[in-house]
């Protein structure tokens, strides 16, 4: 029995540690090969998506899996292929035959949530095949990400894994890159991170161009080994998912496919790992014990109620409340107030009668613009004029992140054109909000929208053209 490769984080590679060395070597060679070649930089980065600086498209090109439940299978094997091509590459130059990728777990205090010192050195370094300028100059400075966009508390809580507010996302046709499905973790940390980043990473036709990408996508498929690993948590069983293949390339150019369910078992089915240091924590949904008097006219909640089971059927959500208008996010904070139609709550409740899962969705649609503008919004409830770091954290329900704008607007599927969707359960802030006594008008929610700032870098801001504004068409409450 072969021992499995081990991927490691890459903030905490031992001293001497030549795996990044080795990667950038490869990444140089990769390059030098034509686009034509299956196992080069540039076919690779093209299979996730291409820009009109490329050749023509070849049919294995422009294959990513977005806003759907194929999202992290998909780029799963992905990584998993192109990891083997690498290595095969590695071996051929010399280096080590355990080589394996680096993730890069950004959810940690600085300096680790920053871009690794070998991605910000230009030409002058051992690694100059990792720097890339294309990327925010904040970023390439030594820019902390901020935990409200690294954090994966919000995925790895999810009890289930199909559906739109929980962990994988929705169900989605197999074929076509954006839908309007996007899972906890596809949107936090995964689309947030990549627009904080920026550059090519800002953009699904480039972003595998970046070799961050790849430890990026390392750390989701992380995540997901993180939240599988939860005794009530189960991936799909539906055939639909499990039995869904996908074709890449292996090392040599050999096409290549996998099934959603043979690659469950990272270890017995793909042959590699994470250190011992990758597992944390995976905390369940935080619900009050006992009854919650959520305010008139919503219903008093009973605790235990609201726990679903990891194959529990997906509950009917019912429309309860909206804003009455469209409106757009810019530079500055922005409140809007959405709200709740007693009638609409009552026919809610008469609806699932006895089946009532009391639980609360905000749902924020037609998010379009222009272009990505490269901010990462904050979603709030009912924040004070002036909230401190502490009232931030308490109040905040997820953000708004605008990766996959330019192809959802122009896909290349069977999906229509179409603006981004983004779903997320609010059950326990507003839990919260009844206990500390900001939630007492059952009648209205107030949702800010504020844009994250990155920690703190070695480099001074360069100036920039305005961000495009981004239109919301809708912010919605629904109650199941």
């Amino acid at each position: 029995m072969t021992t499995a490769f081990i991927r490691r984080d890459v903030w905490t590679l031992a001293s001497g540690d030549q795996s990044l060395l080795w990667y950038a070597r490869a990444v140089d060679s990769m390059q030098k090969k034509p686009p034509s070649d299956p196992t080069s930089w540039s076919f690779q980065a093209a299979i996730h998506g291409t820009s009109i600086s490329m050749p023509p498209p070849l049919p294995a090109w422009n294959q990513c899996r977005h806003g759907s439940w194929y999202f992290v299978v998909w780029h799963q094997m992905y990584v998993y292929f192109f990891e083997r091509i690498v290595r095969d590459q590695v071996v051929a130059l010399g280096g080590p035959s355990d080589w394996a990728l680096p993730y890069w777990n950004y959810n940690q205090p600085s300096p680790r949530n920053a871009l690794p010192l070998a991605f910000r050195e230009n030409a002058n370094s051992p690694t100059p095949a990792l720097y890339v300028s294309q990327r925010n100059s904040s970023i390439n400075g030594g820019a902390g990400l901020p935990p409200s966009i690294t954090s994966p508390s919000f995925a790895l809580s999810r009890p289930l894994f199909i559906g739109a507010t929980e962990f994988g996302g929705g169900r989605t046709s197999p074929l076509g890159q954006f839908w309007s499905e996007t899972g906890r973790l596809e949107q936090t940390p995964h689309n947030d991170v990549h627009v904080a980043i920026g550059g090519w990473m800002g953009n699904p036709d480039t972003a595998a161009q970046d070799p961050i990408f790849w430890l990026h996508h390392a750390n989701i498929d992380r995540l997901w080994w993180i939240w599988e690993q939860h005794p009530g948590h189960a991936d799909p069983s539906d055939p639909a998912w499990a039995k869904q293949a996908f074709g890449f390339f292996d090392i040599g150019g050999v096409p290549a496919s996998l099934l959603g369910e043979k690659v469950l078992d990272i270890v017995r089915d793909l042959d590699y790992t994470y250190d011992s240091g990758a597992a944390v924590a995976v905390v369940g949904v935080e619900l009050r014990e006992g009854p919650v008097k959520w305010p008139d006219p919503w219903p008093s909640r009973v605790g235990a109620v609201g726990v679903q089971s990891a194959v529990a059927v997906e509950p009917v959500r019912q429309l309860v409340g909206a804003t009455d208008r469209s409106f757009q996010l810019e530079s500055d904070p922005v409140r809007v107030a959405v709200t709740i139609v007693p009638r609409a709550l009552e026919e809610s409740r008469a609806i699932v009668s006895g089946e009532l899962q009391q639980r609360a969705y905000l749902e924020i649609d037609d998010i379009d613009a222009e272009s990505n503008p490269g901010i990462v919004y904050g979603v709030y409830l009912n924040l004070s004029a002036s909230p401190s770091p502490t009232e931030l954290a308490q109040h905040h329900v997820g953000n708004v992140s605008l990766f996959g704008i330019e192809r959802s607007k122009n896909p290349r599927g069977d999906e229509h054109a179409h603006g981004l969707h983004i779903a997320m359960e609010i059950t326990e802030v507003l839990d919260q909000l009844v206990e500390e006594g900001s939630w007492t008008n059952g009648l209205e929610l107030d949702v800010s929208f504020v844009p994250t700032s990155l920690e703190q870098s070695d480099r001074k801001s360069e100036g920039a053209a305005a961000a495009p504004p981004v239109s919301i068409g809708r912010v919605s409450v629904f109650f199941d």
